[in-house]
Protein backbone atom coordinates (compact mmCIF):
# COMPACT_ATOMS: atom_id res chain seq x y z
CA UNK A 1 0.00 0.00 0.00
CA UNK A 2 1.62 3.50 -1.20
CA UNK A 3 2.03 5.90 1.30
CA UNK A 4 -0.07 8.26 0.32
CA UNK A 5 -2.88 6.09 0.62
CA UNK A 6 -2.03 5.24 3.98
CA UNK A 7 -2.33 8.70 5.38
CA UNK A 8 -5.31 9.16 3.19
CA UNK A 9 -6.83 6.61 5.12
CA UNK A 10 -6.18 7.83 8.63
CA UNK A 11 -6.79 10.82 7.68
CA UNK A 12 -10.41 9.70 6.44
CA UNK A 13 -10.67 7.27 9.57
CA UNK A 14 -9.43 10.44 12.19
CA UNK A 15 -11.97 12.48 10.46
CA UNK A 16 -14.65 9.56 11.04
CA UNK A 17 -13.94 9.66 14.57
CA UNK A 18 -14.40 13.45 15.17
CA UNK A 19 -17.59 13.10 13.16
CA UNK A 20 -18.63 10.26 15.51
CA UNK A 21 -17.73 12.52 18.32
CA UNK A 22 -19.88 15.19 16.92
CA UNK A 23 -22.76 12.88 16.53
CA UNK A 24 -22.55 11.56 19.80
CA UNK A 25 -22.57 14.98 21.63
CA UNK A 26 -26.48 14.98 22.24
CA UNK A 27 -25.51 12.87 25.22
CA UNK A 28 -24.68 14.30 28.27
CA UNK A 29 -21.11 15.57 29.40
CA UNK A 30 -19.48 14.61 32.18
CA UNK A 31 -19.05 17.62 34.52
CA UNK A 32 -15.33 17.28 34.61
CA UNK A 33 -15.02 16.27 30.81
CA UNK A 34 -16.17 13.21 29.03
CA UNK A 35 -18.97 11.44 27.10
CA UNK A 36 -20.35 8.05 25.58
CA UNK A 37 -19.74 7.71 22.01
CA UNK A 38 -17.88 5.21 19.42
CA UNK A 39 -15.44 7.54 18.20
CA UNK A 40 -12.18 5.26 19.30
CA UNK A 41 -12.94 2.43 16.91
CA UNK A 42 -11.75 4.15 13.64
CA UNK A 43 -8.75 5.18 16.05
CA UNK A 44 -8.47 1.41 16.64
CA UNK A 45 -8.61 0.72 13.05
CA UNK A 46 -5.85 2.93 12.18
CA UNK A 47 -4.01 0.69 14.44
CA UNK A 48 -4.75 -2.73 13.35
CA UNK A 49 -4.32 -1.40 9.53
CA UNK A 50 -1.48 0.08 9.98
CA UNK A 51 0.55 -0.30 13.25
CA UNK A 52 1.38 1.40 16.10
CA UNK A 53 3.57 4.18 14.91
CA UNK A 54 0.00 5.56 12.94
CA UNK A 55 -2.22 4.49 15.57
CA UNK A 56 -0.08 6.69 17.61
CA UNK A 57 0.09 10.15 15.56
CA UNK A 58 -3.95 9.42 14.06
CA UNK A 59 -5.09 8.89 18.32
CA UNK A 60 -3.19 12.44 19.11
CA UNK A 61 -4.34 14.42 16.09
CA UNK A 62 -7.56 13.27 17.20
CA UNK A 63 -6.81 13.88 20.93
CA UNK A 64 -5.98 17.55 19.36
CA UNK A 65 -9.36 17.96 17.40
CA UNK A 66 -11.21 16.75 20.36
CA UNK A 67 -10.11 19.16 22.68
CA UNK A 68 -11.17 21.57 20.04
CA UNK A 69 -15.07 20.17 19.72
CA UNK A 70 -15.00 19.86 23.81
CA UNK A 71 -13.27 23.94 23.41
CA UNK A 72 -12.35 24.06 27.09
CA UNK A 73 -9.20 22.91 28.80
CA UNK A 74 -10.02 22.52 32.40
CA UNK A 75 -6.48 22.51 33.59
CA UNK A 76 -3.66 22.70 31.13
CA UNK A 77 -2.53 19.18 32.50
CA UNK A 78 -5.38 17.72 30.48
CA UNK A 79 -4.25 18.33 27.29
CA UNK A 80 -1.48 15.77 27.58
CA UNK A 81 -3.58 12.83 30.13
CA UNK A 82 -6.79 13.30 28.53
CA UNK A 83 -5.98 14.46 24.82
CA UNK A 84 -3.33 13.54 23.52
CA UNK A 85 -1.86 10.91 25.70
CA UNK A 86 -5.02 9.13 26.07
CA UNK A 87 -6.03 8.84 22.57
CA UNK A 88 -2.36 8.51 21.50
CA UNK A 89 -2.04 4.95 23.50
CA UNK A 90 -4.81 3.60 21.05
CA UNK A 91 -2.04 3.21 18.58
CA UNK A 92 -0.51 0.77 21.13
CA UNK A 93 -3.25 -1.49 19.60
CA UNK A 94 -1.10 -2.15 16.83
CA UNK A 95 0.74 -4.57 18.05
CA UNK A 96 -2.32 -7.16 18.68
CA UNK A 97 -2.64 -8.06 14.51
CA UNK A 98 0.75 -8.97 13.75
CA UNK A 99 1.52 -10.38 16.82
CA UNK A 100 -1.55 -13.24 16.92
CA UNK A 101 -3.56 -14.53 14.04
CA UNK A 102 -6.21 -12.31 12.49
CA UNK A 103 -9.15 -12.97 14.56
CA UNK A 104 -12.06 -11.08 15.40
CA UNK A 105 -11.71 -11.94 18.88
CA UNK A 106 -8.01 -10.25 18.81
CA UNK A 107 -10.04 -7.55 17.22
CA UNK A 108 -12.43 -6.99 20.26
CA UNK A 109 -8.98 -7.49 22.52
CA UNK A 110 -7.56 -4.50 20.70
CA UNK A 111 -10.68 -2.74 21.93
CA UNK A 112 -10.72 -3.56 25.61
CA UNK A 113 -6.81 -2.94 25.36
CA UNK A 114 -7.67 0.55 24.06
CA UNK A 115 -10.29 1.69 26.74
CA UNK A 116 -7.95 0.24 29.44
CA UNK A 117 -4.68 2.38 28.38
CA UNK A 118 -7.13 5.40 28.12
CA UNK A 119 -8.95 4.35 31.25
CA UNK A 120 -5.30 4.87 32.72
CA UNK A 121 -4.51 7.38 31.56
CA UNK A 122 -7.89 9.50 32.44
CA UNK A 123 -7.49 7.84 36.06
CA UNK A 124 -4.15 9.55 36.36
CA UNK A 125 -5.30 12.75 34.92
CA UNK A 126 -8.34 12.48 37.56
CA UNK A 127 -5.95 12.01 40.66
CA UNK A 128 -3.28 14.38 39.76
CA UNK A 129 -5.45 17.21 38.00
CA UNK A 130 -9.31 16.90 39.03
CA UNK A 131 -8.63 15.80 42.82
CA UNK A 132 -10.36 18.68 44.42
CA UNK A 133 -13.45 17.12 43.18
CA UNK A 134 -13.54 14.19 44.95
CA UNK A 135 -16.09 14.43 47.45
CA UNK A 136 -14.67 15.02 51.36
CA UNK A 137 -13.05 11.90 53.19
CA UNK A 138 -13.33 9.95 50.00
CA UNK A 139 -10.06 8.43 48.25
CA UNK A 140 -9.09 10.33 45.16
CA UNK A 141 -8.59 7.56 43.40
CA UNK A 142 -11.69 5.30 43.90
CA UNK A 143 -13.38 8.79 42.67
CA UNK A 144 -11.30 8.87 39.81
CA UNK A 145 -11.89 5.68 38.93
CA UNK A 146 -15.86 5.41 39.34
CA UNK A 147 -16.21 9.25 37.43
CA UNK A 148 -13.98 7.68 34.53
CA UNK A 149 -16.01 4.03 34.68
CA UNK A 150 -19.37 5.57 34.41
CA UNK A 151 -18.97 7.04 30.87
CA UNK A 152 -16.36 4.39 29.58
CA UNK A 153 -17.52 2.06 30.49
CA UNK A 154 -20.86 1.96 28.45
CA UNK A 155 -18.55 3.60 25.06
CA UNK A 156 -16.55 0.32 25.32
CA UNK A 157 -19.47 -1.82 25.27
CA UNK A 158 -21.00 0.24 22.35
CA UNK A 159 -17.81 0.42 20.56
CA UNK A 160 -17.72 -3.64 20.70
CA UNK A 161 -20.91 -3.50 19.37
CA UNK A 162 -20.23 -1.44 16.60
CA UNK A 163 -16.96 -2.89 16.17
CA UNK A 164 -17.67 -6.91 16.00
CA UNK A 165 -19.46 -6.38 12.55
CA UNK A 166 -16.77 -3.39 11.58
CA UNK A 167 -14.18 -5.73 11.82
CA UNK A 168 -15.43 -8.61 8.83
CA UNK A 169 -15.89 -5.16 6.67
CA UNK A 170 -12.58 -4.36 7.58
CA UNK A 171 -11.48 -8.38 6.38
CA UNK A 172 -13.40 -7.92 3.45
CA UNK A 173 -11.35 -4.54 2.33
CA UNK A 174 -8.09 -6.43 3.72
CA UNK A 175 -8.65 -8.90 1.20
CA UNK A 176 -9.51 -7.26 -1.62
CA UNK A 177 -6.53 -5.16 -1.34
CA UNK A 178 -4.41 -8.12 -1.71
CA UNK A 179 -6.77 -8.78 -4.88
CA UNK A 180 -5.82 -5.69 -6.45
CA UNK A 181 -2.34 -6.22 -6.00
CA UNK A 182 -1.91 -9.56 -7.91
Amino acid sequence: MSRTRVLVEIAILVAMAFVLEFVFSFLPKMPQGGRIGISMLPLVVIAWRHGVVQGWIGGIVFGILNLMLDGVLYHWGSFFLDYTIAFGLVGMTGFFKPLIKDHVIVFVGAIITAFLLRFVSTVLSGVLLFGEYAPEGESVWIYSIVYNTTYLLPALILTMIVGVPSYYAIKSIDRDNINEMY
